[in-house]
């Protein structure tokens, strides 16, 4: 099972580079568009001055070649971007919001930028998708700054995420939570306590436990986009990516003891390697030889813990305790 889960992981990989975008990612792919630009605007004014000398004629005679070029380059720095071995510069450049679309919350603001070998992403927390309110009060704008490593390394053990507070961030600066509530229990386990998109507003703010997709209403991906091909959600706090999977692949964890499952959700489940196509953290090493989470549609949901090198305190995540 594992072969295969590889080989379909890459395959999905180079299928999502042909993907037609929608809002988010057209706004993914004009911010990774900056950075490249930036990063050859010295060559590109280099290789103008030279053209100025050339003869008219040999300039329009090469136009078209020159056109066919570009957009060769284009593709193949396309694909060095979507694959593990993105830059810091690269990686910071994701983190970007949609837009505002909830008049009656603050703009959505994120930003990332790269310090020695860290990402640094600043965000207040506001979605950039419609906020559906299934508890009291809603989202209101936070002060969060996340440290990521921007070349993550495999650890020799693996670390649980926090059993409260933040443990991941999405693109679009919100916090990624494990799969506990306040109770201890699974975040299912409290009827009507997530939104169809997955994610509610809480005594610490704003944060997501799933990445669900509705036809009813505005979530981070559609339907279409996650059954078509995994889709980058963000970064966990060891540096490795974290994708949709909901239609891709199946968690290797089980619910043993059902009785358990609202007070005790990790007492209530247990990892029986080779029972789905992750590992004990939900992340799964391609053939190409990049690892990434993927989401599931059953617990762990995001994570299950930490396959890379990481201090979550550090790195501005945790914050409610962990087992």
């Amino acid at each position: 099972m594992l072969e295969k889960s590889q080989s379909v992981a890459a395959a999905i990989n180079e299928e999502s580079l042909m993907m037609k975008p929608n809002r988010r990612t057209s706004i993914l792919a004009g911010a990774l568009g900056l950075a490249l630009l930036a990063a050859s605007c010295g060559s590109d004014a280099a290789e103008s001055a030279d053209l100025t000398t050339a003869d008219q004629s040999t300039t329009d005679a090469t136009t078209d070649e020159a056109s066919d070029e570009t957009s060769e380059d284009a593709e193949a720095s396309a694909e060095v971007v979507v694959g593990s071995n993105r830059s810091c510069d690269d990686i910071a450049a994701l983190f970007v919001t949609a837009g505002s679309v909830n008049a009656e919350l603050d703009a959505p603001e994120v930003s990332g930028t790269c310090d020695g070998d860290s990402i640094v992403v600043t965000s207040n927390g506001i979605p950039d998708y419609t906020y559906i309110e299934t508890s009291p009060g809603s989202p209101g704008a936070a002060n969060y700054t996340f440290t990521i490593p921007a070349a993550p390394a495999m650890a020799d053990e693996v670390t649980d995420v926090p059993d409260l507070g933040t443990a991941a961030v999405a693109l679009n600066g919100v916090p990624i939570y494990g799969p506990t509530e306040g109770t201890g229990g699974d975040v299912l386990s409290l009827a009507g306590a997530l939104s169809e998109c997955g994610s509610h507003n809480g005594p610490t703010g704003f944060h997501i436990h799933q990445i669900l997709t509705t036809d009813n209403t505005d979530c981070l991906f559609t339907p279409a986009e996650v059954a078509a091909a995994p889709q980058l959600v963000g970064y966990a706090f060891d540096g490795y990516p974290i994708y949709t999977g909901i239609d891709q692949y199946t968690s290797s964890w089980e619910l043993t003891d059902e009785s358990l499952f609202a007070t005790d959700t990790w007492a209530a489940h247990s990892y029986v390697e080779g029972s789905g196509d992750l590992d004990q953290c939900n992340g799964l090493t391609d053939a190409a030889g990049n690892y990434a989470y993927y989401t599931t549609e059953t617990f762990p949901y995001v994570i299950g813990c930490y396959s890379g090198v990481v201090d979550v305190q550090a790195s501005g995540g945790g914050g409610g305790g962990g087992r």
